[in-house]
């Protein structure tokens, strides 16, 4: 009877110290459903290119006086044809003045901001779904653009899954052996007894999913699980590179020689046409959306939530979704930044030139200074002021007619943005 009292009371014992270990995630679980008023998601934007860089041009007229003597020579007697002199005077060697311009391409820095809705006015009620214990245990951010925008993801720096490593606990072993000599033939000394023992101790950690992402044309899909005393609570950075869809335009790059004696207005010495590519939007809204979808497993602890060890808490797992339509970017971010002369008084009204018959283009400039030196070339009370003015061998148009350099003054044309 004493032995059998031992046993049992042994086994309560063990049972009670197994029972009460901390290794075991949780004390019990159930799946409770959908709710989709636990957590929320917000996105905002961060522009990443910066302006562009300038590289200072060298061409014939940004040498010295010597310098330019000896070029000459050199260009006429490389190219004794006029045509093709005239075309290597005008040009440029060396670095050129080239403010890099990926005009169909945006950068941005994508920031989700995920959130958990507190209440903890249902801190105490049983039926509720909040306790300071509860957690996002697992996340999938999804944006998605529309085909009708002509744009696509074209890269991100999420290529490579991130794994997070936690210690759980320490697992120790004990294995012990005792031996009795009491009763063996031909031992001398009766009674004697030999114990063998060996001690192990591994550690339990476990491996989780700490960030991983997919990417095609028009969606970037990001997930990440969470673990004890993980949160998903928090920001989510990827950088993005989108590319538009894209159409030619004509762009003018006035290249201008030393600005005189006694502060004149700088010459122009050449004109080049450089054809670049520019979103294709034919009716460029004023914002583009994007659809920014949220899918989480929330972790609410209805009851051990007064311990901050997760092995006794009884937890219910709620499912949920989120989508909503938010702004990627504003018509003042996409649209590139060229500039025309014109004015924008009873409708817009810009220069243009005719290169080919029956074809007339924008006069239209990469940046504000280049139009705005090439017009204080137009207003410079030097020139002949009723001569129509010459855009290469083709006449400067405004409204369809040739304009002099006293009508640029007339109708008080100013630098203006193309879009």
């Amino acid at each position: 009877m004493r032995k059998f009292t031992f046993l049992i009371t042994g086994s309560l014992l063990l049972f009670a110290i197994t029972g009460c270990t901390t290794v075991k995630r949780f004390k019990t679980a159930d799946y409770k459903g959908a709710d989709n008023s636990l957590v929320d998601v917000e996105l905002f934007n961060t522009r990443l290119s910066g302006e562009p860089v300038v590289v200072q041009e060298k061409n014939l007229w940004t040498l010295s006086a010597n310098a330019q003597t000896r070029m000459v020579q050199i260009l006429d007697e490389r190219y004794p044809d006029n045509e093709q002199f005239l075309g290597a005077v005008s040009g440029s060697f060396g670095a050129n003045e080239v403010k890099v311009q990926e005009l169909t391409r945006k950068d941005l820095r994508m920031v989700f901001t995920i959130s958990k809705n507190r209440d903890y006015s249902k801190l105490n009620d049983a039926l509720g779904r909040f306790s300071p214990a509860d957690r996002i245990e697992y996340l999938r951010l999804s944006l998605e653009i529309p085909d009708s925008y002509n744009l696509r993801f074209h890269e991100w720096n999420r290529y490579v899954t991130e794994y997070g490593e936690i210690d759980i606990a320490d697992v120790s072993f004990s294995r012990s052996l005792e031996l009795s000599l009491d009763g063996i033939p031909g031992s001398t000394d009766m009674g004697s007894e030999t114990a063998l023992s060996r001690n192990e101790k591994q550690v339990v950690s476990k491996r989780y999913l700490k960030l991983n992402g997919s990417i095609s044309d028009h969606l970037a899909v990001i997930e990440s699980e969470g673990t004890r005393e993980v949160d998903l609570t928090g920001n989510v950075i990827a950088d993005v590179s989108m590319i538009f869809d894209g159409f030619p335009e004509m762009v003018v790059i006035p290249v201008f020689s030393d600005s005189g004696v006694g502060g004149e207005a700088a010459e122009v010495a050449a004109l080049k046409f450089v054809d670049v590519v520019v979103p294709a939007m034919d009716d460029a809204p004023d914002t583009l959306y994007a659809i920014l979808t949220l899918e989480y497993i929330y972790r609410h602890v209805q009851s051990g939530w007064k311990t901050f060890a997760e092995w006794d808490d009884k937890v219910e797992y709620y499912q949920g979704y989120v989508s909503k339509k938010v702004p990627l970017f504003l018509k003042k971010d996409y649209l590139p930044r060229l500039f025309c002369i014109g004015t924008d008084q009873g409708g817009k009204s810009a220069l243009k030139f005719r290169k080919s018959p029956g074809k007339e283009y924008l006069l239209q400039f990469r940046d504000h200074l280049d139009a705005s030196r090439f017009l204080e070339w137009l207003r410079n009370p030097a020139r002949m002021q009723a001569d129509p003015v010459f855009i290469g061998s083709s006449k400067l148009l405004y409204k369809g007619d040739p304009i002099t350099p006293g009508e640029v003054v007339e109708n008080q044309l100013k630098v203006l943005p193309v879009y």
